[in-house]
């Protein structure tokens, strides 16, 4: 088997934006005297449980009042953003692009989230364009945990599935790459390295203790 690609997930994996929403909510939360629930947070990474917990009813019932949810949203959203500002890509990141640059690798990223989003905290730490291909969450119709994404970046990429190596960071995010067939790498963050990834094919720390030439002999390639 050849591997032609490298697949990553965004948020979290390559710049970690969900400590800042985490650390966010938790500081909203506070004002009311309400811990953020982190066992309940942590099931939202990567996907889209709708249903699952929702942040703002459940402080609601919390205070047993309505919440100025505008107000809440902008003054939250200003804060996670001026600590998303600060981040970098996380260790071994570029190291691994540049790799994957000298191996004529194809390159995509498979996110939940927005293209603008994507777009814009790429731009932010200079990688944008050192991508091929965006597959965001306004582009399928069923967010991680189903393959869509990662399906979709793979026909963007003109490979298949099975082709490329996958780098996530949480459950849902593994469990979509497997789904769509993927060997694939978990790399969790301070907010996810307490869930089970035990579905992936690899995990490390991080990928700056991973040679990009050993993960790919790894997989097969």
């Amino acid at each position: 088997m050849s591997i032609r690609a490298l697949i990553f997930d965004f948020d979290g994996t390559i710049v970690d934006t969900e400590t800042p929403e985490f650390e966010s909510w938790r500081l909203e939360y506070a004002v009311f005297g309400v811990e953020m629930p982190m066992d309940l947070w942590v099931q939202l990474i990567g996907g889209n449980a709708k249903g699952l917990f929702e942040p703002y009813s459940w402080l609601e019932g919390k205070i047993g009042k309505a919440l100025d949810r505008d107000t809440l949203r902008t003054r939250r959203r200003t804060a996670m953003m001026d600590l998303i500002a600060a981040e970098r890509p996380r260790p071994g990141i570029e190291d691994w692009l540049s790799g994957a640059r000298e191996r004529a690798l194809g390159l995509a990223i498979a996110s939940t989230s927005r293209r603008p989003w994507v777009e814009q905290h790429l731009t932010n730490v200079g990688l944008l364009d050192r991508f091929e291909h965006l597959a965001t969450g306004d582009q399928v119709e069923h967010a991680k945990p189903a393959p869509d994404l990662y399906l979709l970046a793979a026909r963007k990429l003109g490979i298949a599935p099975h082709e490329a190596i996958a780098i996530e960071d949480s459950r849902n995010g593994v469990a979509s790459a497997k789904a769509a067939g993927m060997f694939t790498i978990a790399v969790p963050n301070a907010m996810t390295a307490g869930l089970d990834l035990s579905a992936a094919d690899l995990r490390v720390d991080s990928l700056a203790v991973l040679d990009l030439g050993e993960a790919i002999r790894l997989a097969g390639g």
